[in-house]
């Protein structure tokens, strides 16, 4: 069933321009046909009905008691990369839990970004979260972010943050101890070209700790999904 982040006022369901033309022109829906919605404000899902099409009204009927958000905010910083890789992640962080993503310049990133440029590219990112939240129907809609420097990464720690370091391949350590202990958290991504020395030192004084993808070196985007799909295991196992 096709679900929609609205405004809800007075038990009536307000949706974007975008989304009436989605569900009268591209869903097709009509009048009694179900829908879910999620009030943007609560963040609380319901069961709606479409009353009538021209004008569109639409109401709610009950919530929905069924969660979908992992147990605790998860965040990822993803170091800017080239061609659609950072549309990717964000939409595969959203689908896999995280609360946040925030894009930061590494000083090995490729892809170089002016905050004038990430304005330029801010909606497209919120409404590719926005598509992902909806697909796999979420109650949040992830922020996203984006920090000039790895240095901006300190406005959005999290209770324990993790550093996926190459380096570290094939050394063990217990993610899962980790994440029982703290009520939120964090893993920074590397650009395709790597962490500078100097980025890994600053990190470790911000106190992240380093942790292991396992023995191979993975491309950027195939990291940020692998570290995401794990920290989602362990906290839903």
């Amino acid at each position: 069933m096709q679900r929609y982040f609205v405004d809800i006022v007075n038990n009536e369901v307000i949706l974007s321009q975008d989304d009436v033309f989605h569900l009268t022109k591209v869903m097709r829906c009509k009048v009694n046909d179900n829908i879910e919605v999620v009030n943007k404000a609560t963040h609380t899902a319901y069961l709606a009905v479409i009353d009538s099409i021209s004008p569109l009204k639409i109401h709610i009927q009950e919530p929905i008691l069924k969660e979908s958000e992992l147990e605790k905010d998860v965040s990822i910083f993803f170091a800017l990369a080239k061609s659609d890789k950072n549309e990717f992640v964000i939409q595969k962080a959203t689908e896999l839990g995280a609360k946040r993503v925030v894009l930061f310049q590494g000083k090995r990133s490729v892809v170089k970004f002016s905050n004038s440029d990430f304005s330029r590219k801010e909606a497209r990112y919120i409404s590719i979260a926005k598509e992902a939240s909806e697909q796999c129907h979420r109650e949040y809609i992830p922020e996203i972010k984006y920090v000039k420097s790895i240095k901006g990464v300190k406005e959005y720690l999290e209770d324990i943050n993790l550093l996926a370091y190459e380096l570290e391949a094939g050394k063990a350590t217990d993610i899962e101890s980790e994440l029982k202990e703290h009520k939120s958290v964090s893993i920074i991504i590397g650009p395709e070209g790597g962490f500078d020395e100097s980025e890994v030192s600053f990190l470790k004084e911000l106190g992240f700790k380093l942790v292991s993808l396992g023995k191979r070196i993975l491309r950027c985007e195939t990291a940020a999904v692998y570290a995401l799909s794990v920290i989602s295991y362990l906290l839903e196992k």
